[in-house]
C-alpha cells in the first residue's frame, strides 16, 4: 500500500484495519557517485526496493513517498550534490513518524541508501520509540556485504554502480569511466574510505572534504567502478530486497502491547 494513495479519512483507518503493518520510508540522497554513478543513486535504489516490497507484500507494508535528499556535507563540493543538513533531515523524519502515528501505525522501517543519514535516522527512531512505536533501519549497501563478502560496497564503486545500473541503466554513464583518484594523508596514513585512514592495521576517522580526499568521487580501492555490470547489480538487488521482505514479515509480528512507553 502507498500512503500517497489514501485520502485522509481512509488513512485514519490504516492502523485499525491492520495493526501490525510496517511503514516503510525509502530514503537516500542526491549527491555525486563517482565517474559512472548518477546523482540519484542513493534514492533510486531504495525507491526500487520499496516498489518491489509493495508488489509482493502490499498488505503488510505502508510505503511512504521516497525521500530524495539527505545530509551529505562532505560531498557538497561536487556539482549537483544537495545537502539539507542534519537538523532539516531530523525535522522531516520526525514529521514522517508523526504522520504514520496519526494513522495508527507504530512500526517503521527506514530503508536507507545513504550513510550520512544515519544520525538523523537514529534520532527519529528514538523519537518514535518514546511515543510507543518501534523503528528499524536497513542500510542496503551494508546488508549486501553481509549477505556475500564479494558484495561489499564502497561509495561510488562497482557494487553501488552495478545496482544503480540494474535500476536505471540509462542513468549510468559508462562512457565517462576514468581512474579512481585517492589522496592519502601520508605514506603511513592511507585513506581506506571517505573519512577513514588506516594506521598499523586499524582504522581512524579523519574527516575531510571528499573533493580533496577522493577527487574522482568514488572510494576506489578494491570496489572499483569498472567492475560494475547489470547482472551483478540485479543479483544484489534481488537478494537485499528478498531479505528485507522477510524482515518486514517478522517485524510485523513483534508484540508492542507491553511497550514501556504508552502510545500517544
Amino acid at each position: 500500500m502507498y500512503l500517497a494513495s489514501f485520502s485522509w479519512k481512509k488513512a485514519a483507518e490504516i492502523g485499525k484495519k491492520n495493526g501490525s503493518i510496517v511503514a516503510v520510508l525509502p530514503i537516500g540522497s542526491t549527491e555525486e557517485h563517482g565517474p559512472l554513478g548518477p546523482l540519484g543513486t542513493d534514492h533510486i535504489i531504495p525507491h526500487e526496493m520499496a516498489a518491489r516490497i509493495e508488489a509482493k507484500i502490499g498488505a503488510k507494508a505502508l510505503i511512504l513517498p521516497t525521500m530524495p535528499y539527505g545530509a551529505t556535507p562532505a560531498l557538497a563540493s561536487f556539482p549537483g550534490s544537495v545537502d539539507i543538513g542534519y537538523e532539516a533531515l531530523c525535522s522531516v523524519l520526525k514529521a514522517c513518524v508523526d504522520a504514520v502515528m496519526r494513522c495508527g501505525v507504530r512500526r517503521f522501517l527506514f530503508l536507507n541508501g545513504h550513510g550520512g543519514n544515519t544520525p538523523a535516522i537514529d534520532t527519529a527512531a528514538l523519537y518514535l520509540y518514546r511515543r510507543g512505536g518501534q523503528a528499524a533501519e536497513i542500510d542496503w549497501w551494508v546488508l549486501s556485504g553481509q549477505l556475500r563478502k564479494e558484495w561489499m560496497c564502497g561509495h561510488g564503486g562497482g557494487v553501488e554502480t552495478a545496482v544503480a545500473m540494474a535500476v536505471r541503466p540509462d542513468w549510468v554513464h559508462i562512457e565517462d569511466l576514468f581512474d579512481s583518484e585517492i589522496v592519502h594523508l601520508s605514506p603511513l596514513l592511507k585513506n581506506v574510505h571517505i573519512h577513514n585512514v588506516e594506521f598499523e592495521g586499524a582504522s581512524v576517522k579523519m574527516v575531510r572534504d571528499a573533493a580533496y580526499s577522493i577527487p574522482s568521487g568514488d572510494a576506489g580501492y578494491e570496489d572499483a567502478p569498472s567492475r560494475a555490470n547489470a547482472k551483478l547489480g540485479a543479483d544484489i538487488l534481488d537478494a537485499v530486497t528478498d531479505y528485507t521482505i522477510k524482515f518486514i514479515e517478522e517485524f510485523s509480528k513483534v508484540d508492542l502491547t507491553n511497550h514501556p512507553y504508552k502510545e500517544k
